[in-house]
């Protein structure tokens, strides 16, 4: 009997290993730093076009910013309804940044470089994610000037 409950056990251990835990996508449970870099600069190439409807899927509902201004913005306010004229910002490029990952919770640090006409500027910029249903969104941005 016991070597019955040893096989089945083994044979239980094996599956989650080959087939991973139901309900969890490998793709967005197993994000690492650098996917967070990419996922941040996907945001900021969206954001200078701008592509709405990227920006609407990288952006959560509950999104809250401050930009050089210091109002809090939502989502709204960085998307505009469908026929306004977009705002957008230049484009712009992660330079160095800081990753640390909390679970389903993560949060970028970094300095990003603003390709304006006259000379390029550097941003600081902190990005907080979370995982939301199956996908990774942004819920909280801070920038400033260096």
């Amino acid at each position: 009997m016991k070597s019955w409950l040893t096989v089945l056990g083994l044979m239980a251990c094996v599956s989650l290993v080959v087939f991973g835990r139901p309900n969890v996508r490998p793709s967005a449970a197993r994000m690492g730093e650098d996917d967070f870099r990419k996922l941040e600069q996907a945001w900021l190439d969206a954001a200078s076009v701008p592509n709405l409807p990227a920006l609407r899927q990288i952006l959560s509902d509950d999104f809250m910013g401050t930009s050089f201004g210091g109002g809090v913005l939502s989502k709204d306010d960085v998307i505009p309804a469908p026929g306004v004229a977009a705002n957008h910002m230049p484009k712009c490029t992660l330079k160095d940044s800081t990753v640390r990952i909390f679970g389903d919770t993560a949060v970028l640090m970094g300095q990003v470089e603003m390709e304006v006409p006259s000379k390029p500027e550097q941003i600081r910029m902190t990005t907080v994610f979370q995982k939301k249903a199956d996908a990774w969104q942004v819920i909280a941005v801070h920038m400033s000037k260096e």
